[in-house]
């Protein structure tokens, strides 16, 4: 602002205007307070945000801390009064020390309350014990360190934490290189933390602004994350330019030991490991924030990758069945058999997409080699439940690590591919049933095996087919060795289309993906009608064996018929007018009345050509904008598109079973929906992935972050 000569531009330099914004853009209704406390401000923050979190004004607080040089007066004030380092080094308790070197940086950390970042599976860096917040009050000057007042804070904060001071193993101070600040910290440090510890066991003390300079208003949260990593990695990294110790520092009688070399963390058999965070303001506030190591009481953590970072808890992804089939019991137990994963990639640009693929290859290519399927799985669950989706979006399906890093190579370019453009984001989706088509129903049976939403679908109607004919739908649907019935029987085939309609349809609803219009033909016309509210997925199961029966001659059926025909199934069927827009095959129209849903519609439906024009025309004036195809390619979905009128722009297309490829590297072995809800998401529709991992337990892992595509605005 000064550069520019608008000193008067009040909210570009207001610190409730900046947190304002930051709440702006991300969405956040929840108290956005500017912490303005000097050098202490961005470790208060984290006192603060834990408040919040202790009294219930909050579920989830982003606490951090920013600076950035920006103004030349700045820089002349801190040098006109002695502050920064004519050596260009923030020498932490030598006796060199001449004062610090400004430095620029941002860190923001997610804090919550334990209990529910367990039950939600988060990954936990580490547990704040406690912390404390006081101001020096009326010591030698404003500027200077007041040493009982740091003790005061550093005892209350211990207090609260319940901790011995001896348990704690290493303290992060805030030591500036300043002759007169540091000797009073560390005085004050050995005061509180010396006393009744084991001379043994020194406390460890460092600090990060030898290695990173002091980056005043964000130098407290650069701090609590520096210490958080190094609890984590079981290693302190080395301090910085200690040669000679400060002769103000009472060494001999304070029992520390400065890191000036890598060190290991301690190691304590009967309690996780206790650090401490320290910072001073200009200001006079003194924070203290005590941080304890995180051990799940879960047992071993899942594969990372080689990374010793921090995992979710196992969380128990639940099987939802939704309306109007939530009534359903699901078999099991049965656990999944999935064999293809999908990692759902997106980004703002191009090339944050691309740079994104490619620093999934480097996770793949992690020091230990090779992910496990375990570590894969949670892979795609931590990138499909823990990630922002964008418009330049990839969905890559895999079935191992190979698959998934050659097709990590082509969308980073590396084989010439072109990069997935944005798409407008599609928001109706009409779901096409298609007709009789015995060849296409077994192509199912992966999907039973491994999606229970599917199977308790297809379980109800083979429960209900088994009362009325002491035979196994599921048996005709997937041959089974022994089992004598014709699979191309009308009287099996349309209960079976129908029932596996059904299915799909809730297995789609499963990930989020629900029709706005349907349309079908034959047996599909039911699944449709069914999906549309018209009548339930009993009754329409009971409708559609009645129609096979009417393709069978009464001899034939020889006296099998306990299903009844038609004209007494529909009698005995509620029908109720669509709550999705239902549009009839044989006419190309909207069916919008209980009236003209009698039996005399489903015979046309059942019987009459597909009007492709008529039903493309009115989907397209429903505003569809992809057509999914509850079958196999082409289904009904393609020849409808194929016949969509050219002015209104053609929909997306997918199929929701994809007919086997026989190349071993097509991830098709599942019957092709891993491979349809990736067309879904790269489509622009909202995809619940929580649903492709139901019935398991996924961790969250550490996984490659946003890749930035970041410009340089200086004034």
């Amino acid at each position: 602002i000064a550069a520019g000569g608008r000193e008067d531009t009040y909210l570009g330099t207001a610190p409730s205007v900046a947190v304002g914004r930051v709440a702006f853009a991300l969405g956040l209704e929840g108290p956005a307070l500017p912490v303005d406390m000097a050098c202490a401000s961005s470790l208060a923050a984290v006192h603060q945000g834990v408040a919040a979190l202790q009294r219930g004004d909050v579920d989830l607080a982003l606490v951090g801390g920013v600076n950035a040089t920006l103004s030349q007066a700045f820089v002349r004030f801190h040098q006109d009064i002695g502050m920064l380092s004519a050596t260009g080094r923030c020498r932490a308790f030598d006796a060199a020390a001449d004062g610090f070197v400004r430095g620029e940086g941002c860190g923001v950390v997610v804090l919550k309350r334990l209990g529910e970042a367990e039950a939600d599976g988060d990954r936990i860096w580490a547990v704040i014990r406690g912390s404390a917040v006081n101001q020096n009050g009326a010591s030698a000057a404003l500027t200077v360190p007041n040493g009982p007042a740091q003790e005061r804070v550093m005892t209350e904060a211990l207090a609260r934490a319940g901790v011995s001071p001896s348990d704690v193993d290493y303290l992060e101070a805030h030591a500036v290189g300043s002759q007169l600040g540091d000797p009073i910290e560390l005085n004050a440090v050995g005061a509180v933390y010396g006393a009744q510890r084991d001379p043994r066991r020194p406390l460890l003390i460092g600090s990060v602004k030898s290695n990173i300079g002091h980056i005043e208003w964000a130098a407290g949260i650069a701090a609590f994350i520096k210490t958080v990593l190094s609890l984590n990695k079981g290693v302190i990294p080395e301090s910085l330019h200690l040669e000679t110790p400060n002769p103000n520092v009472e060494w001999d009688r304070i029992p520390v030991r400065f890191t000036s070399s890598r060190t290991d963390w301690p190691t304590v058999s009967d309690r996780p490991p206790l650090a401490g965070i320290n910072a001073s303001g200009l200001s006079g506030t003194n924070a203290h924030v005590l941080v304890e190591g995180y051990r799940a009481s879960a047992g071993v953590p899942a594969e990372s990758n080689g990374a010793s970072l921090p995992t979710g808890a196992p969380k128990p992804i639940p099987v939802s069945l939704p309306g109007p089939v939530d009534d359903l019991s699901i078999s099991g137990p049965r656990p999944p058999e999935r064999t293809v994963r999908l990692l759902p990639l997106s980004g703002k640009s191009e090339g944050a997409l691309r740079e994104l693929a490619e620093r999934y290859l480097g996770w793949l290519d992690g020091d230990e080699g090779p992910a496990s399927d375990a570590a894969l799985a949670d892979l795609a669950w931590t990138a499909a439940v823990g990630r922002s989706h964008f418009p330049h979006r990839a969905c890559l399906p895999f079935g191992d690590v190979e698959q998934l890093r050659k097709r990590l190579h082509g969308l980073a370019g590396a084989d010439g591919t072109p990069a997935p453009q944005a798409l407008h984001r599609a928001t109706r989706v009409a779901f096409a049933y298609p007709g009789q088509d015995s060849r296409r129903i077994g192509m199912a049976e992966a999907l039973y095996r491994s999606e229970p939403v599917a199977r308790a679908v297809l379980d109800r109607c083979d429960e209900l087919i088994r009362q009325d004919r002491g035979f196994s739908l599921l048996d005709v649907m997937f041959p089974r060795t022994g089992v004598n019935l014709d699979p191309n029987d009308p009287a099996w085939v349309l209960p079976a289309v129908y029932a596996l309609g059904c299915a799909l349809t809730a297995q789609w609803a499963s990930v989020g993906i629900r029709p706005s219009a349907v349309v079908g033909n034959g047996p599909g016309a039911l699944a449709a009608g069914q999906v549309a509210g018209v009548f339930s997925l009993e009754e329409g199961l009971r409708l559609a064996a009645a129609l096979g029966n009417l393709k069978k001659t009464w001899a034939e059926q020889d006296g099998q018929d306990t299903l009844g025909s038609p004209q007494t199934a529909l009698a005995d069927v509620t029908v109720s007018a669509p709550t999705v827009a239902l549009v009839g095959s044989a006419t190309g129209r909207l069916v919008d009345s209980v009236g003209a849903l009698d039996l005399d519609h489903w015979l046309r439906q059942a019987e009459e050509p597909v009007d492709f024009s008529g039903c493309a025309e009115t989907l397209a004036q429903l505003g569809a904008d992809v057509v999914v195809g509850i079958g196999s390619a082409p289904g009904l979905g393609r020849p409808i598109v194929d016949a969509w009128p050219e002015a209104a722009g053609p929909p997306v297309v997918i199929s929701t079973l994809a007919s086997p490829s026989g190349d071993k590297e097509s991830p098709d072995s599942d019957g092709g929906f891993a491979r349809a809800v990736a067309g879904a998401y790269e489509a622009g529709l909202d995809v619940s992935f929580a649903g492709l991992f139901a019935g398991e337990s996924r961790r969250r892992i550490s996984i490659p972050t946003y890749a930035f595509q970041r410009r340089r605005h200086w004034i």
